[in-house]
């Protein structure tokens, strides 16, 4: 069975249409604060062209817990889940139980080591590059804030997502590893 895990840690999710859902949140039914994907604990996976999504949040302002069950298509629309919420955990849960898990003892830490150019592909940084970062903080990712986009040379990169664990990097061309933690794709 699929273990809960933070949802942000199932993001970034891509349809095979191309679209891809790097974010997510809920607005909170208290204080109406928008609670992001890093403050929801549950199971998010893509089956059939779907994503179902099933989570607790917790508000970051007001602390109150609700419970957010919902199926985002492949247009990026999201739809509310009509079933009890114990249903359709239950449910999402046996649907996933086949889906890669991450070991118990998962070091969530990455490795010092520089990737190697074989390993990296994508862009590289030169030495001397003058970074330009937006204002604008996505989150927050080994403590150090996650910049919306970043721009090199004239060249804009927006988010992507965080290094994976246990050092597994893999780039696509358009890619770019910044700071050795987060990825940015060529806007």
């Amino acid at each position: 069975m699929a273990r809960p895990d933070k949802i942000i840690r199932f993001l970034p999710i891509t349809f095979p249409n191309g679209n891809s859902v790097r974010r997510f949140g809920k607005h909170c039914p208290q204080c109406r604060t928008m609670v992001g994907a890093e403050h929801m604990d549950g199971i998010a996976s893509l089956m059939h062209g779907k994503i179902f999504l099933a989570a607790e949040a917790c508000c970051p302002s007001c602390n109150d817990i609700f419970p957010v069950a919902c199926v985002i298509t492949d247009d990026k629309r999201v739809h509310r889940v009509l079933l009890p919420m114990w249903a359709f955990r239950l449910w999402l849960r046996s649907a996933t139980r086949n889906d890669p898990q991450p070991p118990d003892n998962a070091n969530w830490e990455l490795a010092q080591d520089t990737p190697t150019p074989e390993e990296m592909q994508g862009y590289a940084l030169p030495e001397d590059a003058k970074i330009v970062r937006s204002e604008e903080i996505l989150g927050r990712f080994q403590g150090e804030p996650i910049n919306a986009w970043i721009e090199c040379d004239g060249r804009r990169f927006v988010f992507e997502r965080a290094t994976p664990p246990g050092g597994q990097l893999k780039l696509e061309p358009s890619e770019l590893l910044f700071e050795g933690r987060l990825i940015y794709r060529l806007q």
